[in-house]
Parts: C-alpha cells; structure tokens; sequence
C-alpha cells in the first residue's frame, strides 16, 4: 500500500457545486506534500509512494467515502494505518466545515453524523491558485468530537448559499480549536507548519 490513497470516484459530478471538486483535486499533489511533511514532523513518516483507487459510485471502495467519509487512507513507515478525510474550500472563512445534513428539509443526515475517520484535514485556497493552501489545518477527529461533546468547541450551522446546495454545515474558527485536538496548522495562517514533536 502507498503511504497515500486516495478515493476518487469517477462518475461525473453534475449540479451547481460540482465545479469544487474539479478545483479540488488540482489541489492533491499540493495536499500530499503537506500531508508527508505534517506526519513526518510528528514522528509518524508515511511511506513512499501515492495512488489514486479509482471506482464508480456503486464499486466496493467508494463505500469508503459515501458511506464512512473518508476520501484518503494513510499507511506509515511503522506498519499502522490511518483514515482521513478532507475538505478543500476556495472561500476565507478560515473555518473547519463539516457536513450537517445532506438535505435538512428531509433530515438526510451528512459527514457530521457518518463520518468514521481518524483525522480531517480542511484546506482554504483563497484567493484561488490551485497551487497552495493559505490556512489550513489537521486535526485528530475522535479528539474534537470529545471536545465538542464537553463544550469546548462551538459551532454555528450555516446553509451553503454560495452553490444553492441543499446541504447545511456545522463550523468553528480554526483558531478557536483547542489545541489537544490538533495535530498541525498553518502558523498565524502563512502555512508555516505549527505541530506537536514527539
């Protein structure tokens, strides 16, 4: 196994946000830098090597993303693997975003409620580039759902207008998390890494 996998499901995306993942996935060499000099600097190298496991919306791997949410599966120098999903927004929110309802009028639930990663990566390319990510960060998703769960993260539920999705999203500023609950982010926001050494 590569020390990076990602899911990519091929059937063409249509509606009014399809565009963001086109634009995101300009965006996975850039993420898979980060994401190798991230783990390495908290002594948890990745293996060599990338893949992307390319399937349609009804193959065996796509279980991974539409029914677990998880887009990357991670596989370190010291044997042990790890999932992770990621969101990548071209806004300057500066927030981490997860999906609440898939649609709220039907109460079809999303990620917040699905998702069963180990970590989440959220990356703002703003203003867009496709070559950088300007704020971003990597926390460890059990940690901050304890954290949520004793009322040290407040978050806000917000519908996106900007596509005219149906979906509806919990967020909190990045520079709000605690800090037990993240594993890097960027440094004041310049992309500097700002992590815990072991």
């Amino acid at each position: 196994m590569a020390g990076i996998t990602r899911i990519h499901i091929t059937d063409a995306i249509n509606g009014r946000g399809a565009w963001r993942f086109r634009d995101s996935r300009k965006l996975w060499p850039v993420a898979n830098e980060l994401y190798r000099e991230v783990f390495a600097s908290v002594c948890m190298p990745l293996v060599p090597g990338y893949e992307a496991r390319e399937c349609s919306k009804d193959g065996y791997d796509a279980g991974y993303d539409s029914d677990l949410g998880i887009d990357v599966l991670l596989q370190f120098e010291g044997k042990q693997t790890a999932t992770m999903q990621e969101k990548f927004l071209f806004t300057k929110y500066n927030t981490v975003t997860v999906e609440y309802y898939q649609n709220p009028a039907m109460a079809i639930q999303g990620d917040w409620f699905t998702m069963k990663c180990q970590y989440y990566f959220v990356g703002y390319d703003y203003p867009k580039t496709g070559q950088r990510f300007s704020t971003w960060v990597l926390v460890d998703w059990p940690r901050l759902q304890l954290a949520t769960a004793q009322g040290r993260v407040c978050w806000q539920v917000t519908p996106n207008k900007h596509d005219g999705a149906r979906a509806n999203f919990k967020h909190t500023p990045i520079q709000a998390l605690p800090s037990d609950v993240v594993i890097a982010r960027s440094n004041g926001f310049s992309g500097a890494i700002q992590a815990q050494f072991c």
